[in-house]
């Protein structure tokens, strides 16, 4: 089916660094290609709830404590596309438009270029910014390339948004042409339709203000970030015993099991640490020295041991409350205070 997109917003001088406020309410009105992970449960940086609490509340936001990172990638998009005409011979030009899918408005989509093919056809241009470690990981090698799902969701997204049948991702780890990663990927209308009904039934909690099951996400320790971002305030409730009745035998079992792995692994433990004071009393030499550094050699292989000391800096409680007392200006200045997570306990007692 051909159809066009709507324009929706003028993006020029509002994005996620420049005028927030507003880049965040026009995201509040739909499901963005960085979000399309999150919204069907396969996040990597956010749950499906917590993203829910994102719509729904005007006020919610996440602090933006990678701010440093949202700017580098904005100030790398003109390089990024620059670097990708230069690579593929390709023309890119910038879009500075919101789109909305003329058939699902919920889907919305902000594109980083739009490239001109040969054959006069338009593709999508997805610019990343990535940690030169984390590039081999994510991205594979030429003989075999990857694409991290939370890419490859964004992409399919703005494809199904722009109506469009080829994208392309550039990612950027370095400063010459050598230090870039170029993925392309078709338009698969199989994985669209699942996509569609996925967020679909995302938007319909946003739109009936029901909180999605937090069992949906892929990935609980994100809901937990998602909780602990929360205010928790001092009471006590009264919860519905016969609801988590069975959530009560399911965590104590588990407990139990987590239990015997533990003492297991400390068995292995035990038997490694048998090994390493066997090595470690090799070093000794027959001058009746230690030495931090030994050699096993023979003919086909050589190994190495160390037992080097390393120095640790440390504050204990004491010296800063010292620090407090004697010099404040220089404790306020250095020391950062912040709260700890809240620590979660469950304790079962007969009536």
């Amino acid at each position: 089916m051909r159809y066009s997109p709507i324009k929706l917003y003028d993006t020029t001088h509002i994005n996620a660094v420049e005028n927030r406020e507003q880049w965040l309410a026009w995201r509040k009105k739909g499901i963005g290609g960085s979000e399309s992970a999150a919204a069907r449960g396969h996040g990597k940086f956010q749950s499906m709830l917590e993203l829910y609490w994102v719509k729904v509340n005007p006020d919610y936001e996440i602090e933006m404590d990678n701010w440093e990172t949202l700017l580098y990638g904005q100030i790398m998009e003109p390089y990024a596309r620059r670097m990708f005409s230069f690579l593929t011979g390709y023309p890119v030009k910038e879009d500075h438009f919101m789109y909305q899918h003329p058939i699902y408005p919920f889907m919305l989509a902000n594109v980083d270029g739009e490239i001109i093919l040969p054959s006069g056809e338009k593709a999508i241009l997805e610019c990343k910014a990535v940690n030169p470690k984390s590039v081999k990981k994510q991205f594979g090698s030429k003989e075999e390339p990857l694409l991290p799902y939370q890419y490859e969701a964004q992409m399919r997204h703005y494809m199904c948004v722009k109506n469009v049948d080829v994208a392309f991702l550039i990612a950027i780890y370095g400063n010459t042409r050598n230090d870039v990663v170029i993925r392309k990927i078709a338009r698969d209308y199989a994985y669209e339709e699942v996509m569609i009904k996925e967020e679909q039934k995302f938007w319909s909690y946003v739109e009936n203000r029901t909180e999605p099951p937090y069992f949906e996400d892929q990935n609980p320790d994100l809901v937990l970030q998602a909780l602990r971002r929360q205010t928790f305030i001092n009471g006590t409730i009264d919860l519905p015993y016969d609801r988590f009745a069975s959530d009560f035998d399911d965590y104590d079992l588990l407990v139990e099991r987590k239990k015997r792995q533990e003492e297991t692994i400390q068995m292995i433990n035990n038997e490694l640490d048998k090994l390493k004071a066997k090595f470690i009393l090799a070093l000794k030499g027959a001058d009746g020295n230690f030495y931090d550094h030994g050699v096993f050699q023979c003919k086909n292989e050589r190994v190495d041991i160390f037992y080097k000391e390393k120095e640790n800096i440390s504050l204990p409680k004491t010296a800063q409350d010292r620090l407090l007392e004697d010099h404040p200006d220089i404790y306020s200045k250095y020391c950062v205070i912040s709260k700890g997570n809240p620590k979660f306990s469950l304790k079962r007692k007969e009536r």
